[in-house]
């Protein structure tokens, strides 16, 4: 199990809340909130879309394993929301593992993805939207599953919640306090 008293790192596909509910996340945990996505563009200087279509895939991956490997070395604990595809890389997953981070998995269905995604700013997502996070979800769901220390599915918190973002990071909080109790 990651050290929640380090880094903790917030994976899922795009469309589940890892920036939203992160930045409130940090503020429950009182320590700096990172968004890997726009850190990679402050670092290529343009968006990730542009980013796709200049350089491609490849090179932005190149750029968000950079990106991770780099937060995960910050000596200060973090929130960290991580891109989607960061634990598809298995530099990533050891970075992941190495830098002791609590990783927390939020799920949802493709069907929820795909009703809060914008696919103009997701380049993954041209086409159809709905079949592409299906298709996602099953090809990563596995490696969710190996990186991380807990799993959330955020439907709930939508469906029975007027603030659900707010009830999220209030719960993940709470996990992430009763993890260090044990740890310690």
């Amino acid at each position: 199990m990651g050290d929640p008293s380090h880094h903790v790192v917030l994976v899922g596909l795009m469309g589940v809340g890892k920036s939203t509910v992160g930045r409130r996340l940090a503020k429950e945990l009182r320590r700096p909130f990172v968004d890997v996505d726009e850190q990679v563009e402050l670092r290529a200087g343009v968006t990730i879309p542009a980013l796709f279509e200049r350089d491609g895939e490849d090179a932005f991956r190149t750029l968000e394993s950079e990106v991770v490997a780099d937060l995960l070395a910050r000596p200060h604990p973090l929130v960290v929301a991580a891109g989607g595809g960061v634990p598809t890389s298995p530099d990533n997953r050891a970075a992941l593992a190495t830098a002791g981070a609590f990783v927390v998995w939020l799920r949802a269905s493709a069907d929820f993805l795909a009703a809060r995604t914008d696919p103009t700013h997701r380049p993954l997502l041209a086409g159809d939207a709905r079949a592409t996070l299906g298709r996602l979800l099953a090809e990563r769901s596995a490696l969710y599953e190996q990186v991380a220390d807990v799993q959330i599915d955020v439907e709930p918190f939508y469906a029975r919640d007027d603030k659900p973002t707010r009830a999220l990071a209030r719960h993940i909080a709470e996990l992430v306090v009763r993890a260090a109790a044990v740890a310690t």
